[in-house]
């Protein structure tokens, strides 16, 4: 119970953090796909450092043997589907204006059209085991 309160905790905190930066806003959004602005550029550009901070963290006080053995890094390696997934996902980010983690949070915040970019991501999400077992060779548990 105490881990599941402090998942939510932590997600509300992100989610926050995503809401009040204007990662939730298509007119932000927007203007960084066309170079208008740069808010967002600086947004990720801030926070792929941070998470590396963290891995690297997490990863030294695992070899350490400071972390209990339940805290795990999944080892990921690049297949043939990463290319294909990657072109899915930009090309529904720029459709959307959004990508999964802020539309739920548009959600949150009223907006009532992002219902729809969610409802994609489920669909898509239901779709893919159907089209990975019928046109790929790999195991999709590989993929994460």
């Amino acid at each position: 119970m105490k881990r599941a309160l402090s998942s939510v905790g932590f997600g509300a905190l992100f989610a926050f953090i995503l809401s009040r930066s204007g990662a939730t806003s298509f007119t932000y959004l927007h203007n960084m796909f066309t170079f208008r602005a740069f808010h967002m550029f600086g947004l990720i550009g801030t926070a792929i450092p941070v998470a590396m901070t963290g891995l690297w963290w997490v990863r030294r006080e695992k070899a350490a043997g400071r972390l209990p053995a339940t805290v795990r890094l999944p080892q990921r390696r690049f297949h043939p589907g990463v290319v294909p997934g990657a072109v899915l996902f930009g090309i529904g980010w720029g459709l959307s204006g959004t990508c999964p983690g802020p539309a739920i949070i548009q959600v949150g915040e009223g907006h009532g059209l992002a219902l729809i970019t969610v409802g994609g991501i489920l669909l898509g999400n239901v779709l893919y085991r159907a089209v990975h077992a019928r046109f790929f060779t790999w195991r999709p548990e590989r993929c994460g």
